[in-house]
């Protein structure tokens, strides 16, 4: 791989994308929606313009996470599913062998009825229209269904506010009261996650597959690490609020297997990265309800 183009080079993935593919020295075109992106694209607008470029792999990192409201299913499957006509038209222009697509592990019917929401279906769908059009193109697709992903610069709070709370307590040495787990959660550093999607292309992976962290952890075992990783304060468990309910994250043994990459950041180096950058003050909110 020499070229690279990401769609949603801005998010916290595609960021850590760029970054990792340029140390690699592959070059590489961010497409997205702002004007200082190589490549102007939304997905849910029609892709006008030509595009006078080529590249070997493209990554797409971009998403809507919309709620379960009636706009906020209609913008999922919009941003999610029926953009997939315009990425593979995209893909078509750019002459990519490859796609590689940053799914989610909320993908899994099954996980958890109860947590399946259009988020989850909509990126289903996206993965069935891709996996479509692209063989008919004659491009690899591969969609990596990544679990819950948090980094070292604090970006990850928009989507993980339990796991932004518990950074910005522990690094006050602040008493925190957090629910009761009924089950365990499943955390990728975004780094690892970014090396897996590199993975994929590198190592030519086709199809669906988990990439989850070997090791689940309870909010309450993580807010335990990062009190110890920050030193002093204390953990409550507050008895008055609705528990974490369990999920039954699927085994990603097999796909780290074949991307050979073992191992992956654990929580608590994760969260020493955070210490020694100096970037908990980036972490929050301080109320999650």
């Amino acid at each position: 791989m020499k070229t690279a183009a990401i769609i949603g080079a801005r998010s916290m993935l595609g960021s850590e994308l760029a970054r990792r593919l340029g140390a690699r020295g592959v070059e590489t075109l961010s497409v997205g929606r702002s004007i200082e992106d190589d490549i102007r694209f939304d997905l849910e607008g029609d892709l006008n313009g030509p595009i006078d470029a080529s590249v070997d792999v493209v990554f797409h990192c971009a998403s809507g996470f919309g709620d379960d409201s009636d706009a906020g299913v209609r913008r999922n499957f919009a941003t999610n599913a029926t953009s997939a006509l315009n990425v593979a038209e995209l893909v078509r222009r750019l002459d990519a062998k490859t796609l590689v697509f940053a799914g989610s592990v909320w993908s899994y019917e099954d996980l958890n009825r109860d947590r399946f929401t259009s988020y989850g279906l909509t990126k289903a769908l996206a993965e069935q229209m891709l996996g479509w059009l692209l063989q008919r193109q004659g491009v690899r697709f591969c969609s990596l269904r990544l679990s819950q992903l948090y980094d070292t610069g604090g970006r990850c709070r928009t989507h993980q506010p339990w796991f932004g709370r518990i950074i910005a307590y522990a690094s006050r040495g602040a008493t925190i009261r957090i629910p009761a787990s009924h089950g365990h959660q499943n955390f990728l550093h975004v780094s690892d996650a970014a090396d897996l999607m590199i993975g994929a292309a590198d190592e030519g992976l086709s199809g669906v597959h988990p990439a989850v962290h070997p090791i689940c952890l309870s909010y309450g075992e993580i807010a335990d690490i990062a009190y110890d990783v920050f030193g002093g304060g204390k953990v409550e468990v507050a008895t008055e609020k609705a528990p974490f309910r369990a999920v039954n994250f699927p085994d990603g043994a097999e796909t780290l297997a074949q991307l050979g990459m073992h191992p992956l950041i654990a929580m608590r180096d994760g969260i020493a990265m955070i210490k020694s950058a100096r970037t908990a003050e980036a972490f929050g909110p301080m109320d999650v309800n």
